[in-house]
């Protein structure tokens, strides 16, 4: 996965990605400040959504809006180039496509109720040539960038997971980050094209309340922030470990790698199943088994690689913003990946992987099998869709989100974030354990029925070989017979080694 520019171009592209990000941190104290003043004042109400306080707030949603999720673009932007590992790149193609989906939402929405298309009414209300312009390059540019950079299927996978081979499949279908990168170029455009018609709006706003003196906003004086001075200590001592980079990095490779490997495993199940068929025969419950343990193991697999990649990115940040950013993954790699593998309520448990695999392997561990029960309890019972949903969208419905996700942003405890990560990833080792054991468990079950199966069709191939041998029929018929025997015996003795017989 690579695209077609020089280093030179790549190392400017990424510098500027960092340029744009401490430029948007810069400013976005004042924004978020504006609109918790706007909200205060209650600019959004019902009273006022005809005055010129709600036309300005309108705007002000406008460009905050853009600036922040320019500034999440852009982070995943600049990890993307910065990485060769494949499933790296990968991962944080899905974090852009994602903010792209959500951006979409954001300013068109799904009913035409985005923060564009409730102010383009007013701004057409102006009538003013350029204004009007400008809503016609925007409609347009948002229109394209719907139409040719939004992959809603890789959103939603993305958003909530998925089943571990059509994750598998997607996954590998990425292979081209050059589109991405066009995706987040297409997105400057619009941010561009928003500023533009934000600062002419403000100027005509300030023409007509010319006369009126703006309200002050009293600036709260710098205090140190004990909490922000030791996450950053934490930050700076992580990120210059050079091994804790170099061990991340083989994991995620070997863990990746071992994904593909049990993908392989599925099809050659799937090649199995199909053989079985075609025999009109039925696959043995052990099979059965050894694919939902598959299915299990990438899923650990999934979730291993993604916290990976969120506790990586973290190491690379260069503000405080941005590892919060980057830690939110954690969270959501916990709700969406531990629904599909374990599930939060009845429902979802009744269709996890976890519960397919208890209700066919009925040969498991009982103290293993209950230490991690308690263990999945104890994380699935805490999970909250509602600091999910802050985390995955710019908006829901009417409520915009923009300017919680930046205070829970700032407000996140990231060294409570880390040691999250840490005691998921440690769960994941001692599920991959109990698979293991279930494994080897299943291969020596496995390995005595086909014996003891065996045994008894040697057992009746003999006899009868014995009673042909005994027969009064002609030599040439006991030849005859004696070949069809061992024709089919030889044709039952492949059904216990249909690997072999595959060829595999």
């Amino acid at each position: 996965m690579s695209i077609s520019a020089s280093e030179q171009s790549l190392n400017s592209l990424k510098q500027n990605t960092k340029d744009t990000m401490t430029e948007f941190e810069a400013v976005f104290p004042a924004m978020m400040e504006l609109c918790v003043h706007l909200t205060t004042i209650g600019a959004d109400s019902i009273e006022k959504k005809d005055t010129i306080l709600a036309f300005f707030s309108k705007v002000e949603n406008l460009l905050i809006g853009s600036h922040f999720i320019l500034h999440e673009l852009m982070a995943s932007l600049r990890l993307l180039l910065n990485t060769t590992i494949v499933y790296e790149k990968r991962y944080h193609t899905q974090s852009i496509n994602l903010g792209i989906c959500e951006a979409y939402n954001y300013f068109f929405g799904n009913k035409n109720d985005g923060v564009w298309s409730l102010l383009k009414p007013d701004v057409l209300a102006l009538d003013n040539p350029i204004l009007h312009s400008y809503v016609a390059i925007i409609d347009a540019e948002l229109e394209k960038l719907g139409v040719k950079h939004c992959n809603k299927i890789m959103r939603n996978s993305t958003a909530h997971y998925d089943n571990p081979i059509k994750r598998y499949d997607l996954l590998n279908s990425i292979t081209d980050e050059d589109v991405y990168c066009k995706a987040v170029s297409q997105f400057m455009l619009i941010h561009l094209r928003i500023s533009q018609i934000s600062t002419i709006i403000f100027a005509i706003i300030s023409q007509i309340t010319l006369n009126n003196s703006p309200e002050n906003i009293e600036q709260e004086k710098p205090m140190l922030d004990i909490k922000a001075f030791v996450e950053e200590k934490l930050a700076d001592k992580l990120s210059s470990n050079e091994e804790l980079a170099n061990i991340s990095s083989e994991s995620l490779t070997n863990v990746s790698d071992n994904i593909d490997f049990l993908y392989n495993n599925h099809l050659n199940i799937e090649k199995i199943k199909e053989y079985l068929d075609t025999k009109v025969t039925q696959a043995p419950t052990n099979i059965e088994v050894f694919y939902q343990l598959i299915l299990l193991r990438m899923m650990v697999g999934f979730i291993r690689c993604d916290l990976t990649c969120a506790i990586r990115a973290y190491l690379s940040s260069i503000s405080s913003i941005e590892r919060s950013l980057h830690l939110r993954r954690i969270y959501l790699t916990e709700v969406s990946a531990l629904t599909h593998l374990y599930g939060y309520n009845e429902e979802k448990k009744t269709k996890s992987l976890w519960s397919q695999l208890m209700a066919i392997d009925i040969d498991y561990n009982e103290n293993e099998l209950a230490s991690l029960n308690e263990k999945l309890e104890e994380l699935t019972s805490g999970l909250d869709s509602t600091c999910r949903n802050l985390h995955t969208h710019f908006r829901e419905d009417e409520k915009l989100n923009i300017l919680k996700r930046y205070e829970a942003y700032k407000n996140l405890n990231q060294i409570a974030e880390i040691n999250k990560a840490h005691k998921l990833l440690y769960l994941c080792k001692n599920i991959e354990d109990y698979t293991m054991s279930a494994l080897t468990r299943i291969g020596k079950k496995e390995q005595q029925e086909s014996q003891k199966q065996k045994d008894r069709f040697n057992t009746m191939f003999k006899n009868l070989r014995n009673i042909t041998m005994e027969s009064k029929i002609s030599e040439a018929m006991k030849i005859q017979s004696i070949t069809m025997l061992d024709e089919m015996e030889r044709k039952l003795a492949s059904l216990f080694d249909v690997k072999k017989d595959l060829g595999n």
